[in-house]
Formats: C-alpha cells, sequence, structure tokens
C-alpha cells in the first residue's frame, strides 16, 4: 500500500469554489482500480499546544493507493486532467508526501 498526503494551498478566497470542483471529481477517484481512500480534510483549530498555525487556505488530501502503479495511472486519467483544468484558477501550490508504511 502508498499513502499520499497532497497539501493544496489555494489563493485567498477559494475555497468553496475549489471544493465543488474537488468534490465533483472525488466519486471518479474512488471508482479507480488500486484507489484505497481519497478523502479531502481542512485545518482545524483544535487547542493543542503542539498544532501548527491553522491554514484556511488549505485543503489537505489524505489518499492510499494499492501500489505506485495505481498512482501513477490515477494521475493520467482524463478526470483527473479535467479536474486539474477546471482547478487552475484556484490553486496556488500542490505539493505531495508520498509515504509507505512501515
Amino acid at each position: 500500500m502508498i499513502q499520499v498526503i497532497a497539501t493544496i494551498e489555494l489563493k485567498p478566497g477559494c475555497l468553496d469554489e475549489y471544493l465543488s470542483v474537488l468534490h465533483d471529481n472525488i466519486p471518479k477517484v474512488k471508482a479507480e482500480e488500486g484507489c484505497l481512500a481519497y478523502e479531502p480534510s481542512v485545518d482545524v483549530d483544535s487547542g493543542l499546544p503542539v498544532q501548527g498555525e491553522i491554514r484556511p487556505n488549505t485543503v489537505t488530501l489524505v489518499e492510499a493507493w494499492v501500489n505506485l502503479d495505481a498512482l501513477h495511472a490515477h494521475l493520467k486519467t482524463p478526470h483527473m486532467a479535467a479536474y486539474r483544468e477546471a482547478a487552475k484558477d484556484y490553486v496556488q501550490d500542490v505539493r505531495l508526501q508520498v509515504l509507505q508504511p512501515v
């Protein structure tokens, strides 16, 4: 299994528009062969002293794939190309952490 933490930094004031685009794409991603999880989240103020600064313009996607081949195939799907095009005006930066459980 491969896990992915995708951090999507949005342009200020674009969260709702971006989430609309993202939520339209989620069922297509979850239907892909090899997708085990694809869950978006936003920061919540927990009050915990070790929590970093709240990022109001950031969406974090927690993903799980059966293997790297499934992840690579996911990135080449037509619906991901359409998603990237629809989201491009809202996204400022994307960072990925690709992890393997130990």
